[in-house]
């Protein structure tokens, strides 16, 4: 994933790639016809920004993003328009303070497939807001929208997630999930029973939570992002 977009606000594919996108504001992007690609964020920075996808017709779209920041705003808004097209949205954020995601996919043609993934860990009593809006109007038939939405509160914390799925088709597939909570117990014990101890536990689960949705180069670029370089295990001596 060596090809990177520094200072494009409008983007027009037309040919397959992988690409890590440098983010300096709002950007349009339009997928052409019959193109694959993949779009890769890392961010360390507050920033408030917008997405705006156009997806023509026999097209793959992955977009990933890792944030570790105290605020973000993203607003990403996807129109799948042209029939045969598949979105696959992966989100991963720490947050250390207030981090928003208003993400909206609209499934306006037939025969297409959105997944929006969206994990959010929140560390003392700070705060992930997440609203995922799903839309297959009447005539989008064959359509299958999922929606996974998770958030881990290390501490006590004011997250909140509203998944909506507003279907106007009865010839399709949508589903969406929303969870707020702690790690499963049950994993803390069968960790500890293989001789790890808590942080060692803690920061295998924590990976694979932000990280399990991501592909291997994805997670190769973000190995300098290791929970435990970012944030030393002081910050959770209350675990």
């Amino acid at each position: 994933m060596n090809n990177i977009l520094i200072e494009k606000s409008s983007i027009d594919f037309e040919d397959n790639g992988e690409f890590i996108l440098k983010e300096n504001g709002n950007k349009d992007i339009r997928v052409n016809d019959n193109v694959d690609i993949t779009l890769t964020i890392i961010n360390e920075e507050d920033k408030d920004v917008s997405y705006n996808f156009d997806i023509n017709e026999n097209c793959n779209l992955i977009f990933n993003i890792f944030d570790a920041s105290k605020n973000i705003n993203r607003n990403i808004n996807v129109n799948i328009n042209g029939k045969n097209s598949n979105v696959l949205i992966n989100i991963s954020s720490i947050s250390l303070n207030e981090n928003n995601y208003d993400v909206s996919i609209h499934h306006n043609n037939k025969n297409c497939t959105s997944n929006t993934n969206i994990h959010g860990l929140t560390i003392d009593n700070n705060s992930i807001y997440i609203k995922n809006n799903g839309y297959i109007p009447n005539g989008s038939e064959k359509s299958v929208l999922h929606q996974d939405n998770k958030i881990i509160a290390m501490n006590d914390n004011k997250s909140k997630v509203e998944p909506n799925l507003f279907i106007d088709e009865y010839d399709v597939e949508a589903s969406h999930g929303a969870y707020i909570g702690k790690f499963d117990e049950e994993e803390l014990f069968y960790l500890n029973s293989r001789g790890l101890d808590e942080n060692k536990c803690y920061e295998l689960l924590i990976n694979g939570f932000l990280l399990n949705e991501f592909n291997n180069e994805v997670e190769y670029s973000l190995s300098p992002y290791s929970f435990n370089k970012l944030y030393p295990f002081s910050f959770f001596n209350s675990w």
